[in-house]
């Protein structure tokens, strides 16, 4: 029997997401820490990328809702918020006008829809690789996501 979710159990899941991404403890280490943290930031990238993926399958099989899609997509907006909140308490130079845990949130929206407002930007090398790895997630996803439901769309006319 498939199980249904609610529109509040949805946005109780996206609130308590974003409680923790504010909780999150973010603080400066040393080399080691660094090498830590790529790792973990591969990982939980990877992790991730299967929630969404798995999500989206699960929507395409009626296990799960379209909420509980965009909510595990709304994680990796979270998931990038820290990053690039961690990458500007390392690297202060690394994502202009960017400060605060509000600031990166912010910036990963702006990215994830595409908006681009401009006044936070990527300026070293790292920060706009990260950027790019983030539009690419984010393509990656939406190609994921139309493929999977491409079945359920009404079929295209040839002219």
């Amino acid at each position: 029997m498939p199980r249904t979710y609610t529109s509040a159990s949805t946005a109780f899941a996206v609130a308590l997401c974003t409680t923790g991404y504010y909780l999150l403890p973010v603080g400066e280490h040393g080399l080691g820490g660094t090498v830590w943290a790529v790792a973990a930031f591969a990982v939980g990238l990877i992790v991730i990328a299967v929630l969404v993926y798995f999500q989206v399958r699960g929507y395409r099989s009626g296990r799960t809702s379209i909420a509980w899609v965009v909510a595990a997509f709304y994680l990796a907006v979270l998931f990038f918020a820290a990053v690039y909140h961690a990458m500007a308490v390392h690297a202060p130079d690394a994502l202009a006008g960017l400060s605060t845990k509000t600031d990166a949130l912010y910036f990963s929206l702006t990215i994830t829809g595409t908006v681009g407002f401009g006044d936070i930007h990527a300026v070293t090398q790292s920060a706009r690789a990260l950027v790019a790895l983030h539009i690419a997630f984010n393509i990656a996803y939406l190609g994921t996501a139309l493929s999977t439901l491409q079945p359920s769309l009404p079929a295209r006319r040839e002219e």
